[in-house]
């Protein structure tokens, strides 16, 4: 691995692991929303030197494009993200630290136990095969599961929309709408 090649791969752990600390710490969900975009470009970038650049260009359309924009869309149709006294956080942190460390621990003994394969380097692999071969099983043997695992995003992102919408708000909205001669925004922010 040459000077340049490493200094890309230091770049792209650093950028990667900073992004993706930032996303889960920063208390503001709309800044974390876009701490994701540095993150999916450094996994993309991973890709890129493996590559695997058909996986790079579904990183950025998918990742760094549609499902950030989702997020973000999501988030400012469900929650007061941009006000002050809302608060952004909840009390879970134990246990999602306690999750985080229990898939820590999964994923360094897999890597331990496989430690032996990945003494030798993989062999030069043919990209456009690999993605021939990935949308023939995508759209042959795989099609159902691929279907229904859409299905599944687009049913929890109905239902989290669903679960965080803030019936108060409806209800003045509506009562606001009942009354004439009354601006909205006035009835909508008085305490």
């Amino acid at each position: 691995m040459s000077t340049i090649e490493l200094a890309v791969v230091v770049f792209l752990t650093v950028m990667t692991v900073i992004s993706a600390l930032m996303v889960v710490t920063v208390r503001n969900l709309i800044h974390a929303g876009f701490w994701l975009l540095p993150f999916f470009l450094g996994i993309g970038g991973f890709y890129l030197i493996l590559s695997l650049e058909f996986l790079f260009a579904l990183q950025l359309l998918l990742y760094a494009g549609a499902v950030m924009v989702v997020v973000l869309f999501a988030l400012m149709l469900t929650r007061d993200v941009m006000n002050p006294r809302v608060r952004q956080t909840n009390r879970l942190y134990v246990a999602a630290i306690a999750a985080s460390a229990s898939m820590m621990a999964f994923l360094i003994v897999v890597i331990y136990r496989n430690m032996g394969g990945l003494s030798t380097l993989p062999p030069e692999v043919d990209a456009g095969s690999i993605t021939r071969q990935l949308g023939a099983m995508l759209l042959n043997e795989y099609v159902l599961p691929f279907e229904l695992t859409s299905a599944l995003l687009l049913s929890a992102m109905l239902g989290a929309i669903f679960l965080a919408r803030n019936p108060k708000v409806e209800l003045m909205e509506e009562e606001t709408a009942n009354e004439p001669g009354e601006p909205a925004a006035t009835l909508l922010h008085t305490p």
